[in-house]
């Protein structure tokens, strides 16, 4: 039981009363870092190709077909997936992911619901489903995005959006409104660390090892983000724009 009193032009726009639990503002009030909105990083922010009444098919050397199973917590594991003609409707230009790209979920109870997402780490040329979504970023280390949204920080923002009636999904609006915390120092920590401990397993295809590597990183940045500034510059970034 909570009682939350709010403007009725706010109360409108989330008719779920679980949206407006304390406890999600009590969450990010404790984070020691100045929270912007993730929207002023994103570049371009997309989903696949939604194509009906037939199913791809695998074209030997085709554009490897990125569907969530395909987004373990380490990375992207392009092992055993449909590849499409580059000329097919599966194939579309928008759809087609970058070194970096940041991939997430778009819905689904084992998927969503679970935090689902992953740094696109590779140079192969690739296309995602329509029911992964690319976020691409500018001016801040998708790496460090990622962990960020697997801290109680940022996963306590994706729960509140899921509640509500109807399947879990997150729209494009709601992914810009996800607030972080941009500091150079700590996203250069978690980048050299994703490549040490991370990447080496995640290539070997050691994904267990992989996955307790970023858990580690994950409680790393969750600690840091509970703990005051540190003395040698803890600074946020200053505020980027995004490039035409």
């Amino acid at each position: 039981m909570f009682v939350s009193r709010r403007p009725q032009r706010d109360l409108v726009t989330r008719m779920d009363p679980a949206y407006w639990h304390p406890a999600y503002d009590r969450v990010l009030r404790q984070c020691s870092l100045p929270l912007r909105p993730l929207g002023e990083f994103i570049t371009h922010i997309t989903y696949g190709a939604i194509v009906t009444g037939r199913r791809p098919q695998h074209v030997d050397g085709g554009l490897p077909l990125i569907g969530q199973g395909a987004m373990r917590i380490s990375g992207v594991d392009l092992r055993d997936l449909i590849a499409v003609d580059p000329e097919s409707p599966w194939a579309i230009e928008r759809a087609r992911v970058r070194r970096g790209d940041l991939l997430i979920a778009r819905s689904g109870a084992g998927s969503l619901e679970r935090n689902r997402l992953a740094v696109y780490h590779c140079d192969t040329p690739a296309v995602v489903d329509c029911f992964v979504d690319i976020v691409r970023l500018e001016g801040i280390d998708p790496d460090y995005v990622a962990a960020f949204l697997r801290t109680r920080f940022g996963w306590a923002q994706i729960h509140r959006l899921l509640n509500g009636v109807g399947p879990a999904n997150l729209s494009f609006d709601e992914i810009r409104s996800l607030q972080v915390p941009p500091c150079e120092l700590l996203e250069q920590r978690m980048r050299d660390r994703h490549a040490a401990e991370v990447l080496p397993l995640h290539q070997r295809r050691r994904y267990a090892e992989a996955a307790d590597a970023v858990r580690q990183i994950v409680r790393a940045l969750t600690h840091a983000l509970e703990s005051p500034p540190s003395p040698e510059g803890w600074r946020p970034r200053p505020r980027h724009v995004v490039s035409s």
